[in-house]
């Protein structure tokens, strides 16, 4: 069962840490290994350093395109994809020495599976740890579609697919949504209607790397909070068509969504803006979600109650709170 893995690595200006990332992936204790190496239009030296692993290490493939973001670049890498399991590793991370040979291990013990993934751990620029993973008892879990839906919307499980492995010819069906941030989410949401269970290893191996400057990571981007928003709409439709049973978990989702939302949004950001003048009015419509839901935290209940009553001015209070503290620069 040496089946062909095929690691896609899409990178942007990446040349600071992309050997880091590639160096992990070639040191792998499982070896049957296509590395696809796509840079997505760098203007620094990153594609010259995809050629040079592509000239030193047969397993390695580079591809050069026009800058798209990482969901078409990530697009190129299944397309061209010749394994028979795909996973992806983004160029500003790094995996664990056995990632993929564990999450092989977990394919041949279950022939049912479609998707498995393992853990991840946040580290700073410096390699010290900001977090652990959310698990680690280091058993193989099942979990119904239904089952890993309702951790998603609790915060409890994991939707990047840096952590995960999938079978080829079920991920060469689906893309990711090109345009848009937060689209892992999005496309799991939409791939976990069509399997039945999903596994997971729950060890670390997956490191997450915390830079100033990454597309969702410690900087404000109107873009990724507004399909935030939006992808926790759809996660609600769906469990009101298909998952009734989580319809407090999804409301819960679409709460802490919003206070995540109205709470990192710049004020100014906030005027003459469509998504947050609806944010602002379903928190006002939504006060009894607020006052009953069970899985709300006692802290946020308190943030959700006083954004509903006075959302602009309450906003105010906690930018300048922020600049204060230093974590954050009014624009």
């Amino acid at each position: 069962m040496n089946y062909l893995v095929s690691v896609i690595v899409p990178g942007y200006n990446s040349t600071s840490y992309l050997k880091r990332c590639v160096d992990a992936i070639l040191s792998q204790t499982y070896e049957n290994l296509e590395i696809l190496l796509i840079d997505d239009g760098s203007t620094d030296d990153s594609f010259e350093i995809c050629k040079e692993y592509e000239k030193k290490d047969l397993r390695v493939r580079a591809f050069h395109k026009e800058n798209g973001g990482s969901s078409s670049a990530r697009n190129v890498g299944i397309k061209e994809a010749k394994g028979d399991f795909i996973c992806f590793c983004d160029s500003d991370d790094y995996y664990e020495k056995d990632i993929v040979e564990n999450l092989m291990k977990v394919f041949k013990e279950y022939p049912d599976a479609i998707i498995t993934q393992c853990m991840a751990v946040c580290r700073y620029e410096d390699g010290s740890l900001e977090s652990g993973p959310l698990k680690d008892s280091g058993k193989i879990v099942r979990e119904t579609s239904e089952e890993y839906l309702r951790e998603l919307l609790l915060h409890l499980g994991d939707s990047s697919f840096c952590t995960k492995m999938i079978k080829a010819d079920f991920m060469k069906r689906f893309a990711f949504n090109e345009g848009r941030l937060n689209e892992d989410f999005e496309l799991l949401v939409y791939m976990l209607q069509e399997f039945d269970y999903i596994y997971t290893y729950e060890i670390t191996g997956y490191n997450i790397i915390l830079r100033f400057g990454s597309n969702t990571r410690n900087v404000y981007k109107n873009l990724f909070y507004d399909c935030m928003i939006e992808n926790s709409d759809m996660a609600a439709e769906l469990v009101d068509k298909k998952y009734p049973a989580l319809k407090e978990e999804a409301r819960k989702f679409q709460l802490y969504q919003r206070l995540d939302y109205t709470l990192h949004t710049p004020l100014s950001k906030m005027k003459n803006n469509p998504v947050a003048d609806k944010v602002l009015k379903e928190l006002k419509l939504w006060r009894k979600d607020i006052d009953e839901n069970k899985y709300l935290a006692p802290k946020d209940r308190r943030n959700l109650k006083i954004l509903s009553r006075a959302p602009r001015f309450s906003k105010w209070i906690h930018n300048k709170i922020m600049i204060l503290k230093g974590k954050r620069v009014e624009k």
